[in-house]
């Protein structure tokens, strides 16, 4: 299992010799190289991208995550702080896709390269790639079938949508609606008014108010996958397991075998 925890712009320059520590830069590569903290490594979230959870797919995306780990050269034991341009879904996709390779020690700067008092460098760090090996933490990652057998189970799953989505409003793929018996996580509530992560008591807080126990680990979805994982993320900052279905509505709600809650429900 992986521990998450927040780290200060402060915290970070006063860490920035610790060899231990490897900074990622959760940003496009277009962004990286306009500047970025001295010694940050890039990794492109674009790369995280999966539209179905089907055994093929998630074979396909291991092997990226993989391969990816290898070239930015993690290991397990790692110790990374991940910074995005703000508390965004970018950052947090990358922080629970680390946690799912097997990363254990993950940190967040908070609020981002937006909170990032000091200079901005355009030069690359240099490193030595590893042949990371991959150890899939099933407990993070929901297929499509996890989530269809939690719907007959009562297990909670959240929808990190928007109200006009999670009300079948609109919708990004062929069909609108939800998840049946899926919950509405309110994701603006995950910040504060300062874009930093919320209080890990009002996170709390609110999964309290929509019934979720510290005993549940709730299946997290969105459109595709991105405002889940920053659920996922403040879910864990604040004590609570969770998973993410990364492909989410983009899969569920484009194949008809899966079944939907109508807009009118």
């Amino acid at each position: 299992m992986a521990t998450f925890k927040l780290v200060t712009p402060t915290w970070v320059s006063q860490n920035l010799n610790d060899e231990t520590l490897v900074l990622i830069d959760a940003r496009s590569p277009a962004d990286y190289w306009r500047g970025h903290i001295a010694g940050a490594r890039n990794f492109d979230p674009a790369l995280l991208s999966i539209v179905r959870t089907d055994p093929a797919s998630l074979t396909r995306f291991q092997a990226v995550l993989a391969w990816a780990l290898s070239a930015l050269g993690l290991t397990a034991e790692s110790r990374v702080v991940i910074i995005g341009a703000q508390n965004d879904a970018p950052s947090a996709k990358t922080a629970w896709a680390f946690a799912y390779a097997g990363i254990q020690h993950i940190s967040l700067l908070d609020g981002g390269l937006a909170a990032w008092p000091g200079e901005h460098v355009t030069t690359a760090a240099s490193w030595s790639a590893t042949p990371f090996v991959l150890t899939p933490q099933s407990e993070y990652l929901a297929t499509a079938q996890d989530v269809l057998t939690a719907t007959q189970q009562n297990r909670t799953i959240l929808d990190a949508r928007s109200r006009e989505e999670f009300d079948g409003v609109r919708s990004n793929a062929g069909r609108k609606g939800r998840i049946p018996e899926a919950k509405f996580w309110d994701n603006s509530l995950e910040l504060n008014g300062d874009g930093q992560y919320a209080s890990a008591h009002g996170v709390s807080s609110q999964a309290q108010q929509i019934g979720i126990t510290p005993q549940d680990s709730p299946i997290v979805y969105c459109g595709g996958g991105g405002r889940a994982a920053r659920t996922f993320v403040a879910l864990q900052l604040a004590g609570q397991q969770a998973a993410v279905y990364p492909a989410s509505w983009l899969e569920w709600g484009t194949d008809p075998q899966y079944p939907i809650q109508s807009p009118s429900a």
